[in-house]
């Protein structure tokens, strides 16, 4: 009782905890940059009234995007974008599904590539294509949880940053993120190719759109290791490993910003600031053909288990559904950018069907089977049309309003005439919330096979 009293009190109190230059003004942290680096990052929750401009003011070197990509109907680039969601061990499937997809043949080259947390990790890998399978097998499967992390539960409780010190993690990064990938990177930046991962200011309570080709371009010591501490920024999973600290600079003073993982406030995402898909056409040389895939490391569906009556146990589960909760919302999100653009929207996740238990925060064996299952999945090629649980939904175009009533006289009832009866009117349907006027329920196939 007496330890976990004094757990308490630190928790409370910040017992142990270390003094940390933070930025507390939200003005100050609007205008902070990585120094050196300048230009590499968006606030992914912004919602400027000219995306172009902003992305055009922050991301000075941007390319044409797409400019080498497939061609379709009018010569308009094809565009192909890869979203890859957090899922902490579940990434094995991720990196699977990869491995497959490549072995069928028909994998594209992605103009762009997202990636969160566990998602991030396999980003990089993903963006270079199907030569680098191997490696993302390697990563995903070969290596034991001692590899990844090592306990420090005692310190963590008493005032540390985490129950875990990622040390382990951070040399794994480096060892596979060298300057010959990040070189690699900035060539494909320069075809037109973007590589964007998000993490999460945990002090600004907002997420952080990297943009790694532009971090990948500088090609210094320093850009190699902001680009490897975006990555390990995105998977730091609060509380089970430490955040990961980023230098920055506001006029002239030096801080440091807490950067954790990306799932904190977005398990995916598809576009660096918050605008629809056609606010970004002109990036590209004509407006694109649009095709989303999105790799959902998990479960999309409800996982009923009987939840052992612990403290721990209830708050795990509690946030695993409050995760799963705000992942339905975010695709949805998407699936109605998808359909107010006329993008293909396509998305695999873990099949329910998958029951192997997970032993721990990095389980080799669970990574195995799961990897295997990707493998499946990927070969099998067959994606959602539409989130698990969504009616399809198909846009038409409104129909043209009707004509306006005529203003009536209302006159009282000694001066109305003989046999005179008013016009009826009817009020206009209304659309059902959530649905716009254009919007009608369709009986679409909830799948289909590349």
């Amino acid at each position: 009782m007496l330890a976990l009293a004094v757990a308490v009190q630190c928790t409370a109190s910040g017992c142990a905890s270390f003094v940390r230059n933070g930025i507390a003004d939200p003005v100050l942290a609007e205008k902070a940059h990585v120094t050196g680096v300048p230009g590499v990052r968006f606030w992914a929750d912004d919602v400027p009234t000219d995306a172009m401009a902003e992305i055009r003011r922050m991301t000075p070197n941007l390319p044409i995007i797409a400019r080498e990509a497939k061609r379709g109907d009018g010569r308009r680039p094809i565009v192909e974008t890869l979203a890859l969601s957090g899922g902490g061990s579940d990434g094995a499937f991720g990196a699977g599904v990869l491995a497959g997809w490549s072995a069928r043949g028909d994998r594209p080259e992605f103009e762009i590539v997202t990636g969160v947390s566990a998602g991030a990790i396999i980003a990089p890998f993903a963006f270079l294509g199907p030569a680098h399978d191997e490696e993302l097998r390697g990563i995903w499967t070969e290596y034991q949880a001692s590899d990844i992390a090592t306990a420090q539960i005692i310190p963590g409780l008493f005032g540390g940053s985490a129950l875990a010190d990622s040390k382990p993690l951070a040399n794994l990064v480096a060892k596979y993120v060298d300057r010959s990938m990040m070189r690699a990177i900035a060539a494909q930046y320069k075809r037109g190719r973007l590589l964007l991962v998000l993490t999460t200011n945990l002090d600004a309570q907002r997420p952080v759109v990297w943009n790694m080709g532009e971090i990948a371009l500088f090609d210094t010591d320093e850009a190699l290791e902001l680009f490897r501490s975006v990555i390990l920024a995105s998977a730091a999973i609060p509380g089970a490993l430490p955040p990961v600290n980023i230098p920055v600079e506001v006029n002239g003073k030096m801080y440091e910003e807490m950067h954790v993982d990306g799932g904190t406030t977005r398990e995916l995402f598809v576009t660096a600031v918050q605008a629809p898909f056609k606010a970004f056409d002109p990036l590209y040389a004509a407006p694109p053909i649009r095709h989303l895939y999105i790799i959902k490391n998990g479960k999309l569906t409800p996982e009923t288990e009987v939840v052992s009556q612990t403290t721990l146990t209830i708050a795990t589960r509690a946030i695993s559904t409050l995760i799963k909760s705000q992942n339905w919302s975010e695709l949805y999100r998407i699936y109605r950018m998808a359909l107010d653009a006329g993008a293909d929207f396509n998305i695999m996740a873990v099949p329910a069907s998958f029951t192997k238990p997970l032993n721990g925060l990095y389980d080799p064996e669970y990574q195995k089977a799961l990897y295997a299952e990707g493998i499946t999945a990927g070969h099998a090629g067959v994606w959602l049309k539409s989130p698990p649980g969504q009616a399809p939904i198909s846009v038409v175009p409104s129909k043209p309003p009707a004509p306006a009533a005529k203003p009536r006289t209302l006159l009282p009832p000694s001066m109305s005439r003989p046999g005179a009866s008013a016009p009826s009117q009817s009020p206009a349907k209304q659309p059902a919330i959530g649905e716009s006027a254009g919007d009608t329920l369709a009986n679409r196939p909830v799948a289909s096979t590349n």
